[in-house]
């Protein structure tokens, strides 16, 4: 650690000696209290920087200066003599002062002194925001039409010379004077993927509905593939600064001009401005906790029609976000006439990193310039409703010339530069590093890979330890065709299994997919009431976790084949059928009993063939998906998602043993609750029409790992309910960082707090009692049951901190099938999310 740390000083060492001027300072008022967003310039040059919302700076030239010049809103101005080229602690203290502005006196102060929110002069101004939001921009125009030109960036921060030249070689130094380079840090950014598109967007008021028709899309590079590197590339969906909460990363962020706002955010009202005869205001904020999800910056706001003119947010360094550096964004907007403004400009910047926030790590910026706007040109509504689907990767190419329109010398740049850098194997290794460790799957051979490597091994009591082969097709993210397989082998039971499906799509618009599998494997029957979308999930079972709680010998061998028709007549709205065949007999005889009584013979059974079809409905509403494949990438963002099933069992076909039916439904919603986070509400509820055996009955969803699954029963043990009819609800309420945020010392830990809930209610008929020959005795939550506890997430080092504890109580219930089962559990969660 000494090493690190004495390397860590060498190189910051090596970027002063590289300035000719440097400076590190932190601003503060007369109470020792730190000053946000102070400006901070050397005397005679125009560019400044800001103080963070810790009152620290960084204030570095090439050139040599002898004084700097601080200043902000509400203090005295103060210039300060440097005695020497670089100076490291400096402290400055600034002076309140009151100015008076024609009609508006603008009183201010540090984050700690607050004054009342009708008392604070923008107060005056951000009502008069709230009052008029729903008169602003397009929103004026009954249709509208404008075309949108979309950059997206992706690249790696904070590298040092030495590694660029390793990975550059001999394109070095052409691409070193052109990637841009931070002075403070003596580091480079360096872009390996930039994606351009260009855009047609129609939107009508009158008929709430809007289209974005792509014209124009190209991917230079080296082509982002895995999920958190996709996650990245996607982080920001178009953000509505007027909206209450803007969503990022499936994390909800209190906007400043939310009406909410003065709960979160210290105001202060700058100087009024006159600019081409029209004034406008300067409002600064910050956030009065800075841990919490939440901005500060400031924006400009016309007079009269109380618009936004120009807006910048930016994270504080101290928020909690897993891998998360910091986000800046920069909104602009254009004048149609004097009190209409039109979007002109977004920018977009997120900054990730692992461990520190110093270290090097992966960059995203995205912009949007927005032009030609055309109203009122009225359109149908089935206009809106048709939309292209892409279908081939080539569909929307443009040639060079088309983009050379469009780019500016700074897009340029990057195009030239990513073109560099895709030949470089030492940078192509580590997104490949990447990829592997955030899906778990290894490059082997040409459209061929190894995976998934965190399944690989397992433990059960049944198989022992369970060791896991597979491997899946994979040449682009959008393959029509996905094939999947793996083998896995017992070193107790000394016994291998297998698994295979395929899955094809076999058109575009409207979407119509068929799958295919074959499984010949152990699995822990009722874990989960219904699966995704891959026929043969992987590490979702119980019986293939490493650590379990207690002995489990409550596991199903099954013969199962399937086929599957889907189809998505309109966006994200999923209909299709399921055609399944199985065999199903305990993997464990001796220890658990799956016998029944066929009433028809009068003979004890310990097998069952089911032949079944699942008719099934998914809609997920604001879910945003991409690609062209068979298989969609997901982005990550909240949207509700509601289930429908019906399976209907078929006696006599292909040797199937009973007749039965079962509707099942199931809706999550995840409600957001402002600064005080997010509700993760799920409702679901089943009823089987006709007695059945164990093997097919419904089990209410128990976990006898350590770990946490959805919508799972982290006291139960497998078996201990048993219910043809159920009602149950799983809620989670994520706080993110409204409680703990508050707490002194805590607070530093960077934790986010969270308390859950879980309830099931259901019966057993007397039908499925009777035919019971099982091992286990029917019970079901006749009597209502309950888990709930508290929990602490974001738990890690550094920048990286994917844990979550739950700390989890059950309510008392009569255990027929085993010993009892604990009244406490503590429960981990180990997720690569932000």
């Amino acid at each position: 650690m000494k090493k690190y740390s004495l390397l860590i000083v060498l190189i910051m060492k090596a970027s002063y000696a590289y300035c000719q001027t440097f400076v590190k300072g932190t601003v503060t008022d007369s109470s020792n209290q730190p000053i946000p967003l102070a400006n901070v310039t050397f005397n005679g040059q125009n560019q400044s920087v800001k103080t963070d919302t810790s009152g620290v700076f960084y204030l570095t030239s090439e050139k040599n200066f002898n004084t700097i010049t601080v200043s902000c809103i509400g203090f005295q101005k103060k210039t300060i003599a440097l005695t020497q080229a670089s100076t490291h602690e400096l402290n400055i203290v600034l002076h309140n002062t009151t100015t008076t502005l024609n009609e508006v006196r603008v009183v201010s102060g540090s984050a700690k002194k607050r004054i009342k929110k009708k008392q604070n002069p923008a107060y005056v101004i951000l009502e008069n925001i709230w009052k008029n939001k729903k008169k602003n921009g397009l929103k004026l125009f009954n249709f509208y039409e404008y075309d949108k030109y979309v950059t997206t960036e992706l690249g790696f921060d904070n590298l040092d010379s030495l590694f660029i030249k390793k990975a550059l070689t001999s394109d070095y130094d052409s691409v070193s004077r052109k990637i841009v380079k931070d002075p403070q840090k003596n580091k480079y950014f360096v872009p390996f993927e930039l994606i351009e598109k260009t855009e047609k967007v129609y939107g009508s008021t009158l008929l709430h509905k809007e289209k974005t028709a792509t014209d124009g899309e190209r991917d230079v590079g080296i082509k982002q593939q895995g999920k958190i590197l996709d996650k990245i590339t996607h982080t920001f969906k178009e953000i509505d600064i007027y909206q209450n909460d803007i969503e990022i990363l499936s994390k909800t962020f209190v906007s400043p001009i939310s009406t909410q706002g003065f709960g979160t955010y210290e105001y202060t009202l700058g100087d009024s401005v006159l600019e081409e005869g029209k004034k406008f205001y300067t409002i600064h904020y910050y956030p009065r906790q800075t841990r919490d999800f939440a901005f500060y910056g400031s924006f400009k706001v016309a007079d009269k029609s109380f618009v936004i003119v120009d807006i910048d947010m930016r994270t504080p360094k101290k928020m909690n976000l897993n891998f998360v550096r910091n986000f800046e964004f920069k909104k602009t907007y254009s004048p149609l006439n004097d009190s209409v403004y039109l979007p002109a400009k977004n920018e977009y910047q997120g900054y990730f990193s692992l461990l520190t926030k110093d270290e090097k790590g992966i960059y995203v910026v995205r912009k949007e310039t927005f032009s030609n706007y055309v109203f009122n040109i009225p359109q149908s509504t089935d206009f809106y409703d048709k939309i292209v689907v892409q279908t081939n990767a080539h569909q929307f190419d443009k040639d060079p010339q088309y983009w050379l329109k469009l780019e500016d010398k700074e897009t340029a740049t990057v195009n030239e530069v990513v073109n560099k850098v895709k030949n470089s194997k030492k940078i192509n290794n580590v997104t490949g590093i990447i990829y592997t460790l955030s899906d778990g799957y290894i490059n082997a051979f040409d459209g061929i890979q190894l995976g998934n490597i965190w399944a690989s091994a397992a433990r059960n009591d049944v198989e022992g330890i369970r060791l896991r082969f597979g491997f899946r097709t994979f040449k682009t993210e959008n393959d029509l065709l996905k094939i999947e397989s793996y083998t896995a082998y017992g070193l107790h039971d000394k016994k291998t299994k297998f698994g295979f499906e395929a899955r094809y799509l076999l058109a575009n618009n409207p979407r119509i997919t068929i799958s295919a599998a074959y499984l010949n494997d152990n699995e822990q029957m009722g874990l989960t009431q219904f699966n995704g979308s891959h026929l043969i999930p992987e590490a979702a079972r119980s019986s293939k976790a490493l650590f379990n709680r207690g002995r489990n010998y409550f596991i199903s061998h099954i013969e199962k084949k399937m086929l599957r028709f889907d189809f998505e007549p309109i966006k994200n709205l999923h209909i299709g059928i399921t055609a399944t065949h199985n065999n199903i007999e305990s993997a464990a005889p001796r220890r658990f009993s799956q016998n029944h009584l066929d009433l028809h013979s009068g003979q004890i059974k310990s097998q069952v063939t089911d032949a079944t079809s699942d008719v099934y409905i998914t809609y997920t509403p604001q879910k945003i998906s991409t690609g062209f494949g068979v298989d969609e990438k997901e982005a990550y963002t909240l949207h509700p998602t509601l289930m429908l099933n019906f399976k209907r069992g078929y006696k006599g076909i292909l040797g199937s043993n009973f007749n039965y039916n079962r509707l099942q439904v199931q809706y999550n919603n995840p409600i957001v609750l402002g600064k005080f986070g997010i509700l993760d509400a799920t409702l679901g509820s089943g009823k089987t029409f006709e007695a059945l055996p164990l093997s097919i009955l419904t089990a209410i969803s128990s976990n006898q790992t350590y770990f946490l699954l959805p919508n799972t029963f982290a006291l139960l043990d497998y078996y201990d309910f048993v219910a043809d009819t159920y009602v149950e609800g799983h809620f989670e309420h994520h706080l993110n960082s409204f409680l703990l945020n508050r707490i002194p010392v805590i607070k530093k830990l960077n934790l986010r707090s969270l308390l859950t809930f879980r309830g099931v209610y259901g019966t057993i008929s007397n039908g499925s009692k009777e035919i019971n020959r099982s091992s286990i005795i029917y019970v079901a939550p006749t009597k209502p049951y309950f888990e709930y506890g508290f929990g602490f997430e974001n738990i890690g080092y550094g920048n990286i901190r994917p844990l979550r504890i739950d700390f989890i109580t059950r309510s008392d219930f009569e255990n027929f099938n085993g010993p009892p089962n604990p009244k406490h559990g503590l429960r981990l969660s180990i997720r690569a999310n932000f």
